[in-house]
């Protein structure tokens, strides 16, 4: 390096000399910059061995700009930020890893390498580095503050604490806090900060010694003691620490001081001082009474019996009936009242009716108040007790009669216990309320939707009517249709015909009249599609017009026009067959119920009027003539029945039924032969009678469905606890398994497949088949066949709410 250097400067140089005029500072300074790097570079001071010793902060000639250094950063390869302790005024030598001495060179304490050091070596020169972290120097002081109009001091010393961090030398100040000084404050006075000395530098530990005074942003501190630790480190620093000082008296606290001492007895108490009461600076005898009321505070205090009673005032101008709660201290005897508002009375909300005090009882019709005696003779007064004290009694508390009707459960045990009072029944004294006034709704003027009118009156603020959605879904495309004709009127009415329009899924209907031709009556929209009541009776009106009043021969009234239903079409009849529990005329089961209890009655004739009307002998009747006979024997079948029975039994869709197909299927021997003593009585009466059999048969199916449901519940359910009880002896198996049958499953949840897939084939439990179908019937009802996984984990831990 040293012979390249040479020559770049010989070269130098000699361009130099082939130049008339050079500007020889320019060109002369690099070349001498890399001269005096290389002899820095080789100088013994600067020298570093190792990557360690690069990276400690050694003293440098060179400015701090890019090319005059060597590479130390490139070198290192712990970037953390090491706290560093001088040794002060004392000096240490410091030793390389080569054995040579540095003279003049402070020693440094790492923290970042040795942890735990011996407390000894800091002050022995050792070459050892030193951990400082956590290491505080703590002191004990005081600082002095003025007192001003004050007549018992004129200033106050202040106890305080200083700590002294040693790994960034921070200081903090904290003020100990003093019992009913009266000091707000109190706590952290200065925070944890490096605090400049007066001259500039900032604070060091050497700074901070017993009996030295500090002065910290314009507050003197004044040092008094120290503790252990802190001794020994300034000690191993080799510097002397001093004996503790005393913390001097103010008069503030030494007045304190005496009073605290003039508290505390000069005597400690023997169990046969409650006999005796300190006053006055002599010693007196309790009384039998005072020594019997100490052990009933000592024994029953904090116990309170607690009752709840009523006071009617409704004999006073604007009075009412008021609750009231009762307190009773057994401790001393006392009863306090408090008043109980029930939610807007309309009374302010007292603390107290009657405060905590022993209550005179009545005498001679008189209150003695011994407090409001003229005299200083000592009245004698009974107080209310316990004893007078239960549900049922009427107690006058200073002219006010108060009637107990309950109290908790504490004082009815106390009653029990201490009297032997058993009937703890209430007393009922809620009195009847004002009687509530029927609102009705106003009549409906005929505007708009009758259900969007009322919400005008119901609400402020107006709201749409609430819609069957679910309905709506089902019969969106349900409709059925009837042909009417009005009822009675002139002639031009009587060849009017209409087609009303049933819509299932608001249960609304229209009606619409076609045209025809030559008659005079322009067809059209008769009514709008809208809900209609029936017609009212004794003014008040009917319920809207439903499925069960539209039928083949039905009467209608719609707003005052009567109606009579006269056909209907082929979608309509089957779609009302197809649902018989919301269309009764269309149920054939009923139909024929009907029908064979007017079979089985001799008093009808219906069977005479069968083969009356067969005068040809065919066995078959039509529709015309059945409903002939009907009428004509008055039976109560309407032109609905005679239709959809026609339609059950017209097996050849001609029109016409064969009446011994008809009868045998309507009454077959056996049931003529069940109901053969009823044939002299009315159809209703046999009517009655087959269905009073129907429902027997009906509820005791039920009841064997119920037996048989709890059986099955009480199988399934010893079934799902054994399954349980394995699950519990190996959860992490189970929850295993079914996870892995849930993450196969098409939709990530566990179904009766998976289930038995898991346990059958993962799991292998010799589970019974039954068992098993009986686990599955209580895990997947009919209304959850597939649970997510975490549904079921919970039904496994016993924590779900579905089984």
């Amino acid at each position: 390096v040293i012979i390249f250097s040479l020559c770049s400067f010989l070269v130098l140089l000699s361009f130099l000399w082939l130049i008339p005029t050079p500007p020889a500072p320019l060109f002369l300074v690099p070349a001498l910059c890399g001269f005096v790097r290389v002899c820095v570079h080789l100088h013994p001071t600067f020298h570093c061995t190792t990557p360690d010793k690069m990276a400690s902060p050694t003293p440098s000639v060179l400015p701090k700009i890019p090319g005059m250094s060597f590479g130390e950063e490139l070198l290192r390869t712990d970037y953390r930020k090491r706290q560093y302790l001088s040794g002060g005024a004392k000096e240490f030598a410091s030793t390389s890893s080569m054995g040579s001495t540095v003279p003049g060179v402070t020693q440094v304490f790492d923290t970042m390498k040795v942890s735990n050091p011996s407390l000894a070596e800091l002050g022995a020169g050792a070459t050892k580095k030193v951990s400082l972290d956590r290491k505080v120097l703590r002191f004990q002081g005081y600082y002095t503050e003025a007192v001003h109009e004050s007549p018992l001091e004129t200033e106050r010393q202040r106890k305080c604490v200083v700590y002294y961090f040693l790994e960034d030398d921070t200081v903090a100040v904290s003020e100990t806090k003093q019992d009913n000084s009266g000091i707000s404050g109190q706590g952290a006075l200065i925070k944890r900060h490096q605090i400049p000395r007066p001259d500039g530098a900032n604070y060091s530990f050497e700074d901070f010694n017993i009996g030295r005074t500090i002065i910290l942003y314009a507050k003197a501190f004044h040092l008094t003691d120290c503790d252990l630790f802190t001794r020994k480190f300034l000690e191993g620093m080799g510097i002397g620490v001093p004996p503790p000082e005393e913390f001097p008296e103010d008069q503030y606290t030494e007045t304190r001081r005496r009073q605290n001492m003039a508290m505390v007895p000069k005597k400690a108490k023997s169990p046969d001082d409650m006999n005796f009461s300190e006053g006055g600076g002599r010693r007196t005898k309790l009384t039998s009474e005072e020594i019997s009321a100490t052990k009933q505070f000592l024994a029953q205090d904090k116990m309170v019996l607690k009752f709840h009673c009523v006071w009617d005032d409704r004999s006073s101008l604007y009075g009412d009936i008021r609750l009231f709660t009762l307190q009773y201290f057994l401790a001393n005897d006392t009863i306090e009242v408090t008043e109980t508002n029930p939610p807007n009375c309309g009374r302010d909300p007292f603390p107290s009716f009657v405060k905590r005090s022993k209550v005179p009882k009545i005498t001679d019709g008189k209150y003695v108040n011994p407090n409001a005696s003229l005299t200083f003779k000592k009245e004698d007064v009974t107080s209310l007790t316990d004893a007078d004290l239960m549900i049922g009694v009427t107690v006058n508390i200073y002219g006010r009669d108060f009637l107990i009707y309950d109290c908790d459960d504490f004082t009815k045990r106390h009653l029990r216990e201490k009297f032997g009072i058993t009937d703890f029944t209430p007393i009922d004294v809620k009195q009847p309320g004002p009687p509530k006034v029927a609102v009705e709704p106003p009549p409906y003027n005929g505007f708009g939707d009758e259900l969007d009118s009322l919400g005008s009156w119901k609400y402020l603020v107006l709201k749409a009517p609430r819609k069957d959605i679910k309905k709506f879904m089902e019969h969106a495309s349900h409709q059925l249709k009837f042909q009417l004709r009005l009822e009675g009127g002139d002639d031009t009415n009587a060849i009017r015909r209409f087609v009303l329009t049933y819509f299932l899924a608001d249960d609304s209907l229209s009606i619409f009249e076609p045209s025809q031709r030559n008659s005079g009556i322009t067809g059209g929209k008769f009514l709008q599609r809208s809900r209609v009541r029936k017609a009212s009776t004794d003014g008040v009106p009917g319920d809207y017009i439903g499925t069960k009043d539209l039928y083949v021969g039905a009467r209608v009234v719609i707003n005052n026009h009567p109606f009579i239903v006269y056909s209907t079409d082929e979608r309509s009849l089957a779609f009302m067959e197809e649902n018989p529990d919301q269309f009764p005329k269309s149920n054939v089961d009923v139909i024929i119920t009907k029908l064979r209890a007017m079979l089985l009655s001799k008093s009808v004739g219906l069977r005479e009027a069968f083969q009356a009307a067969d005068k040809q002998s065919s066995g078959l009747v039509d529709f015309v003539e059945f409903a002939n006979i009907l009428e004509t024997l008055k039976l109560d079948l309407v032109e609905q029945e005679i239709l959809t029975l026609m339609r059950t039994f017209d097996r050849g869709s001609d029109g016409r039924i064969s009446w011994g197909e008809f009868l045998t299927a309507v009454l077959p021997p056996e049931v003529e032969a069940r109901y053969s003593g009823l044939q002299q009585q009315g159809w209703k009466d046999i009517q009655a009678f087959a269905e009073q059999q129907e429902a027997d048969e009906l509820d005791r199916f039920q009841t064997e469905m119920a037996g048989s449901v709890k059986r099955l519940n009480y199988v399934s359910d010893k079934a799902f606890q054994e399954f349980l009880d394995k699950c519990n002896r190996r959860p992490i198996l189970f929850h295993d398994t079914f996870k892995i049958a849930a993450d196969h499953s098409p939709d990530g949840k566990i179904g009766e497949p998976e289930f038995r897939k898991a346990v059958q084939k993962s799991l292998k439990l010799d589970l019974p088949e039954n068992a098993l179908k009986a686990i599955c019937l209580k895990l997947f009802p009919a209304s959850m066949r597939r649970i997510p996984l975490p549904e079921f984990r919970r039904i496994l831990a016993g924590t779900s709410t579905l089984v």
